[in-house]
C-alpha cells in the first residue's frame, strides 16, 4: 500500500493550533508552557506556529499543564508527526479521537 490508500487525519485541525487554542483557553502565556516544559519560549513559539514539531517526549508533561488527555494528546502527535508508525501500531483505519480537556 502506498501512502494515498491510507485515510488522511487531515480532519481535525492542526495538533500545533489545537495546543495554541488550549493554551489561550487557559490564559497560560508561552512562557508559562516554556517554563514547564524547560524549553526556550521561542520552542513554543515554533511549536505553535508549526515551524517545528515538538518532541514526543514533551507530550505527557504538555497534557499535564494543558489539562488534556496525554493519552489522546500522544496519539494525535503520532498520527500527525509519524502517520506511518501511527498505522503500524493502531492499523490504517484507526483515527484518532479529538482531544477533550482531562477529567
Amino acid at each position: 500500500m502506498n501512502e494515498d490508500q491510507y485515510p488522511s487525519f487531515a480532519c481535525a485541525p492542526p495538533l500545533h493550533l489545537l495546543l495554541r487554542r488550549r493554551r489561550e483557553e487557559l490564559q497560560l502565556r508561552q512562557a508559562d508552557i516554556a517554563d514547564a516544559l524547560h524549553v526556550s519560549p521561542e520552542a513554543v513559539t515554533l511549536w505553535e506556529s508549526g515551524r517545528r514539531r515538538m518532541e514526543l517526549s514533551k507530550i505527557p508533561r504538555l497534557a499535564e499543564v494543558l489539562r488534556l488527555d496525554a493519552k489522546a494528546l500522544c496519539r494525535e502527535a503520532l498520527a500527525e508527526f509519524h502517520p506511518r508508525f501511527y498505522r503500524t501500531l493502531f492499523g490504517p483505519r484507526d483515527v484518532p479521537t479529538t482531544l477533550h480537556p482531562a477529567a
